[in-house]
């Protein structure tokens, strides 16, 4: 096991902020473009309030357990509190379902990243998918220190490429950008894809774990790794569309065209570096939930949790990744909607917290919550063609 575990506050938010961006920071801009600059800024603003409402919520939820459990444990916990039989089936079934899709998300984010060394450096496409394995997993096979250090210097890479990008964006002439745009269609489609950028649920207790010598900044990481992503999602959204009149819906690819090929080059390792980020927190939380389910140790959990990925990305089993992609948004929904019960329950047995949720986490705000998520849920589900 890991000879130490402690993270600092930047290390922890990034972790937070790395199972979030994925490549689905890329596909915002297009969307965007359909709604106009003044929708989109108001949905983002409402998706990001909505969604740290949600992640401080299972905070008070972990805080209050004080335990060491991961997210599917602790759901079960408080959702069957007086029926064992009941919590064993669930915890199964739930345990089956969140493998399975984080499967299909990590192998998707295995065949991503390969596709771009193998553009990048001509590789062939397994052999891409082979490499980006082999960095993304052997980070995560040496624990949780290791990845947040890893994840702190890859956000700050991506920043500094980002900033680059908007310097190189601004400095040429800029495209109009419409301030209005799109109907509820598809302010629907952008709000269920910006929700999907910001679920970072099962890297909350990651967070905690790290924090565990000063408890009271798990709430600030979460703020701050939401925030990361905010401002990344933003940025890229709102630059894309000063750069090129057409967005393309991989939104790189058009803003590459608008300010050069080194904008093309560097933007893929942006969203390498995102991708990368994404793996390396995901495949780490199902590492430790298969380890708290099964029993299995570190090594072999790692194992189960990330060769699978490799050998689905390599098969090319691509309409299966997207539905399951689906699957993916689906569960994270679940998540949210169970994170509600669950809060009432452990208010119930554990009083005593350090960390609430105030208004926000009364019955008013938990209706809103629910309200969001299932908004979201329909717009993951809206094609626009």
């Amino acid at each position: 096991m890991e000879k130490t575990k402690k993270l600092s506050l930047l290390e922890a938010a990034s972790i937070i902020a790395g199972l979030g961006v994925g490549g689905g920071v890329m596909a915002v801009p297009y969307l965007a473009s359909l709604n106009g600059i003044v929708p989109f800024i108001g949905i983002m603003l409402l998706a990001y309030l909505t969604s740290l409402v949600l992640h401080l919520m299972i905070v008070e939820i972990v805080m209050r357990d004080g335990g060491e459990n991961q997210l599917v444990e602790i759901l079960g916990k408080y959702l069957f509190p007086q029926r064992p039989a009941l919590r064993r089936v669930f915890l199964w079934i739930f345990f089956g379902l969140i493998v399975f899709s984080f499967y299909a998300l990590l192998a998707g984010y295995i065949a991503g990243a390969g596709e771009i060394l193998a553009s990048l450096t001509g590789l062939p496409l397994w052999a891409g998918n082979i490499v980006f394995y082999g960095v993304a997993a052997g980070v995560v096979f040496f624990g949780l220190k290791v990845i947040g250090l890893s994840e702190k210097y890859a956000v700050a890479a991506a920043a500094l490429i980002l900033a680059a990008l908007s310097i190189a964006t601004t400095a040429k002439p800029a495209v109009p950008v419409s301030l209005f745009g799109g109907a509820g269609k598809e302010m629907l489609a952008l709000f269920g894809m910006i929700m999907f950028c910001f679920a970072s649920f099962f890297s909350i207790p990651q967070a905690r774990e790290g924090l565990y010598w000063k408890k009271s900044l798990l709430p600030w990481a979460v703020v701050l790794g939401l925030g990361i992503n905010f401002c990344f999602t933003f940025i890229v959204a709102f630059m894309a569309q000063l750069a090129s009149p057409h967005v393309t819906e991989m939104a790189i690819i058009g803003w590459g065209r608008a300010i050069g090929q080194w904008a093309s080059i560097t933007g893929s390792i942006f969203v390498f570096l995102a991708i990368l980020t994404s793996y390396w927190a995901t495949s780490y939380a199902l590492t430790t939930i298969i380890v708290e389910r099964t029993g299995r140790g570190y090594r072999g959990s790692w194992l189960l949790a990330t060769l699978p990925t490799l050998v689905l990305a390599v098969s090319g089993l691509t309409g299966f990744l997207g539905f399951m992609r689906v699957a993916g948004g689906a569960i994270a929904v679940l998540v949210a909607l169970l994170i509600i019960p669950a809060l009432r329950t452990s208010r119930k047995t554990a009083l005593e917290t350090s960390f609430g949720t105030g208004w926000w986490g009364s019955f008013a705000g938990q209706l809103f919550i629910a309200a969001a998520y299932i908004l979201a849920a329909i717009g993951s589900l809206i094609t626009l063609k």
